[in-house]
This record gives C-alpha cells, structure tokens and sequence, in this order.
C-alpha cells in the first residue's frame, strides 16, 4: 500500500514538471517514435536492476533515457544498439554503464520521461525479466511438455509457458480423474454383480468422498512424478506461469496473475502453440446461461453424489462419465443424436443394449430449451428434448445437468492476429503437414489445431513440431488414418483407419472385405461372463491390406493397438495368422480371425496346390 502510494506520489507530482519544458521548448514527441520499441527494451532492464537495493536507482533510470536520446541521433544508432545487447547479456556491465553514465541535458532526462509516462511505460507495468530461449512453448499439456522434453533431450534452451497448471486436461480434468472414476465404479458394479459368479457381498455402500480423494490423489501423483515444474527443471525445462501473448514473432510477453506486470521471453528458434481446448457450452439451448451445470472439467469436484443426472451429448466423455457415475448409483439419462456416432454404426447399437441393462436411459434427440426446477427441495432442472424429426417432445428432470458436447480450441488471448498467425473456418489454428502456421518458425501441436483430440496424438505432435523447429528436415505432423481411439465404457470401444461404412465408400464394395468376431465366440470372454462386442477388422480384398478396425470388447483398446502396429508396418491381414498369440486372452481372437482368412486364401489355390503336391512337391 505504501509503495502504490509513494509511486502515485511521484507521477502526480513530476509530471507536470516533465511536461512543461516540453512545451516551452516546442519538442514534437511524435519525433521520438522510432526510439519507443528501445526505450520499452532498455525501461524493461533498468526496472530488472532496479530490484537490487546496492543499485541507485537514479543511476539505472537515468542512464536508460540517456541512452535513449542517444539513440533519437542516428550517427549513434549503432552504439545504442550494441549496447542495448550488452544490457541483455551482461547485467553487470550494464550496471556498471548505469554508475559511470552522465547526465549532460537536463532536457533529454525530462523529454525521455514524459515519453515513457505518456506511452503507459510506468514502472508498474514494465517486464520483471527478459529472457531468450531456443524453444518457446505455448501451453504445458501433453503437446508442450513433449515438445519442451524433445528440446531438452537436444540439449536446446526451452520454456513452458502455462497459465494454469502443467499437465493440462489430461492430467486435472480429463483421462487420469475420469479413469480413476471409471476404475472405482467398476469396482462398485463388481460387487453388485458379484452373485452371478456364486460371491455374496452385503450391501453396498459408495462414499463419495472417498471417491474423491483417491481421484485427487491420483492427479496429484502422476502430476508429481511427470508434470510439475520440479520434474521440468531436472529435464533442463524452464517454466512461467502466466498467459503468453505475442509482441511479435520473436518476443512474447508473460503476463502474471490478471496483473499488468509481465515478463518479457524471445524466442531463438521458434514457438509451439499447444494450448489444447475448452468445454463447447452450446448456445442453442435456450435457457442453459440461468441454471446450474458441470462440464467435465468441474464434475470431479462435487460436493455430494446426485440422485439423478441428464448429460446431454453422445459422445465418448458422455458415455464414460454416465456409466460410471451410473455405476456409483446415479440415475442417469442421457441426450444426443446418437451415442458415441462417430464409430461404427454397429457400436450405437451394442452399446445401446449395454447402457438399457445397466440401468441407463437413452434418449436420441437435441436439447432446445432448460429450465432450473426444484426436485424435494434441491435445485433441479427441466429439459426439453426435441427429436430428430421435430415432431415430437420430452421433459426430463433431474438434479444435476452435464453438458458434454464437445470441445472447441483455444486460440484468444495469443495475439495471434497481430503476427499474422491465420485460424481455419472452425477457428482452430491453420497448420500444414509439418505442424507450422501461416508464420514462419511458429508451430501448433495437439487440440488447438482442430485435428483429432486425444492426448496421445497431441504428445506425438508436440514432438514432430518440436523437431521441425529445431532440427533440419521436417518430418509429417499430421496423421490421418492411423491414429487408434478409445472410449472406455464396459465394454471399451476402440477404433482405428477406417470403419465399414468408409471403406467401402472410399473402395467400393466389391472391394472390400469384412471379418467378424462376436465377443461370445470369444473363450476368455465366456470364461468371464463378459459378452456384449465385437472384433470388425477392414481389410483390402486384392491384397489384404488391413484398412482399419473396430473393436467393442473388454481390453479393446489394447486390442487396437495391434492393428495399429499391423497397419504401419504394412502387414497383411492373413500375415497375422504366423504371429503367435497366448491362449485364452482376448487378443487370440485375432489370430484367429487372420487364420480364418489365411484358409480361405488358400482354398482359392486348391487345383494348383493339389497339381503341385501330385508333381511331388
């Protein structure tokens, strides 16, 4: 308070005396324009010295506008430049230059003040620090932090800039809290269920405290042990916590805690813009700005389990928060087009059947309106559910309302558009197949490129950007076909390439061929009692080329990762058949499924294989 005081002292009292021999001496401030950029630069470093108490501040200030009405004389250009750089990399010499400079116009000290008072350059909002560094990265999720681990393995000089926590969605609000949550409410369905495998429990009892803490526990151990900014420092990864926005395509500034104060980073080599997305909240839903709603970022925090709960949205994070909290003994109905309708249309109706038996309520159609209602005395909600059709309408109530309808990129508050970085029609950043924007030595990796939104494909991105900047050559960034998805409901979903419909679409029917495995043909699975699912593996009927694949089945997004295997190495279906597989697991269906295929193959060359065998072959 008393150094906010003292500083509007001194502004109240100096400028006038700072304005008045500008007018008496009929200075053109406009004159000084071309000398604002270096008299922000060389402010930003008086003010870093000025935090050491055994340097006059008198010195550091003066020097810094002297050197800047040096620098309004275009035959000493060239001096102030060289020694803005010594400034930068040699804080004691400059701090010598600050005692030993003097002062040989009154007027130049007073010109140079009001132009930095006049320009908002007051030493309240100047940087706390500069500094350069061969990778910038924009964003600590799992684009940035791969990205800024690729650089220090390279031995280059990288920083994380994050302005909430490292980690990013994976970490705090998405695959680590809501597998956590999945792995306790399969345990809560286990005992339910447990009479079926001849097991008596007594009655269940879920605390959702408990439940609670064993997530934030989680959360905070994978982040101690991979994110926080303890492990980036081992790794040689600097970290600033603040929100980055670029000055140019070389400087950014940091700022701290919705403050004013920043610190000033450039950039060596170039930047990487990894800063993911956020909860879409449609705005077609009337009503939904004047009633309570979680997003999955928020829901991991509830005081208190529901007793009834809408989601509204289709896809994978509905999907697996409903069951689970299902599971928790939720009453759970669930709005959307379709469920998880970006998979195989054979996956709606698996996992429609899955959802009726657990106890789950879907209902396809589009939420238009919302209302907040009161259920027994808690706060509620009220939902106007309208087919696809139009035709026809539904009130659903419950306590709380999900909104899971996707995710949408973060892009404002970069300055993207004063460099000329150019955002695509879905206001995603615009890359080409190296990962760079519309500027060059300017990258982005991960979620806020639009591109597929899974935490593995962004890491995997975050390194192919961090490569193209640092390294000669470019490597491809983007990844079309083989990238493997999973949603992990009971059963998990799981694909890969291309679905039926796409193949066949993209190839022709005649084409393409189509292998089936139903899960109850499945030993394990019959062992297990767990039977809802399939295996479908695409494949090129000519020369077996596996085009994509999907799997509804226990472990299946392990399962996928074989086929994923398979189809970069450019394996043939059949050849899968000579790749030994352990008996009873899950994967040994595909084997199985390769055999089949691998026969029929043959079958096709019976007369020539009986010919030869008869020639004694």
């Amino acid at each position: 308070m008393l150094a906010a005081s003292a500083k509007l002292c001194h502004i109240l009292c100096f400028t006038p005396v700072l304005v008045i021999p500008c007018i008496i001496n009929n200075i053109n401030i406009n004159t000084c324009n071309d000398t604002y950029e270096h008299v922000r630069v060389l402010n930003c470093m008086s003010f870093s010295y000025l935090s050491h108490s055994h340097i006059p501040k008198k010195y550091c200030i003066v020097r810094t506008f002297l050197t800047c009405v040096r620098f309004s004389n275009k035959n000493t250009q060239s001096h102030t430049h060289r020694r803005v750089h010594e400034m930068r990399v040699n804080p004691n010499r400059c701090v010598f230059l600050s005692f030993i400079g003097k002062c040989r116009s009154i007027n130049s000290l007073i010109i140079l003040s009001f132009i930095v008072l006049s320009r908002g350059m007051a030493l309240s909002s100047i940087a706390k620090s500069i500094k350069a560094y061969d990778l910038v990265v924009i964003g600590g999720g799992s684009a940035g932090l791969t990205a800024a681990k690729f650089a220090a393995t390279f031995d280059k000089s990288a920083v994380i800039i994050e302005k909430g926590k490292l980690g990013g969605d994976c970490t705090w609000t998405g695959c680590v809290p809501s597998k956590t949550l999945i792995s306790c409410a399969a345990a809560a369905h286990a005992v339910r269920t447990s009479e079926k495998y001849g097991i008596k429990s007594g009655s269940l009892n879920v605390s959702w405290p408990s439940i609670r803490e064993k997530i934030r526990s989680t959360i905070h151990k994978i982040y101690e042990e991979d994110d926080s900014p303890e492990v980036m420092k081992r790794l040689g990864v600097d970290t600033i916590s603040g929100r980055a926005e670029f000055v140019s395509e070389k400087v950014l500034h940091v700022f701290h805690d919705n403050s004013d104060d920043y610190s000033e980073v450039h950039v060596n080599e170039g930047v990487v813009i990894s800063t993911g997305a956020s909860p879409i909240i449609p705005s077609s839903i009337d009503g939904l700005d004047l009633v309570e709603y979680v997003t999955y970022e928020n829901i991991f925090e509830l005081k208190e389990l529901p007793k009834t709960m809408t989601c509204v949205g289709g896809g994978p994070i509905s999907a697996e928060l409903s069951q689970a909290f299902s599971r928790l003994g939720v009453k759970v109905t669930i709005v959307g087009p379709s469920l998880l309708g970006r998979e195989d249309p054979e996956v709606n109706s698996v996992m429609q059947k899955v959802f009726k038996d657990e106890g789950i309520r879907v209902v396809n159609g589009r939420v238009s309106a919302v209302r907040a209602i009161s259920i027994s005395g808690t706060k509620g909600h009220s939902v106007l559910v309208a087919s696809d059709s139009g035709n026809e309408t539904e009130n659903i109530e419950g306590e709380l309302l999900v909104i899971a309808t996707g995710r949408k990129p973060v892009v404002k508050g970069l300055g993207l558009e004063k460099i000329g970085v150019n955002l695509n029609p879905k206001g995603a950043i615009e890359v080409d197949n190296t990962l760079r924007t519309s500027v060059k030595g300017i990258y982005a990796a991960g979620d806020c490129t639009g591109d597929k939104q899974f935490t593995h494909y962004a890491g995997y991105q975050g390194a192919v950007a961090a490569r193209n900047v640092l390294l000669p050559f470019t490597d491809p960034g983007i990844i079309k076909d083989d990238v493997p998805a999973t949603t992990f409901t009971a059963p998990e979903v799981a694909s890969v390439g291309m679905n039926e419909a796409e193949a066949r679409e993209s190839f022709g029917d005649k084409n393409v061929g189509v292998a089936t495995q139903e899960v109850k043909e499945i030993d394990r699975a019959v062992c297990e009692d767990r039977i809802p699912g399939f295996i479908k593996i695409i494949y090129l009927k000519k020369n077996y080329k596996i085009l994509g694949a999907t799997i509804v089945s226990p472990n299946a997004g392990e399962l996928i990762s074989e086929i994923g295997v398979a189809m970069k190495a450019g394996m043939k279906f059949d050849t899968l058949a000579t790749v030994m597989h352990s008996y009873p697991s899950y994967s040994f269906a595909l084997q199985v499924m390769a055999a089949d295929i691998y026969y029929e193959k043959l079958s096709k060359l019976k007369g020539l294989l009986s010919f030869l065998k008869n020639l004694g072959f």
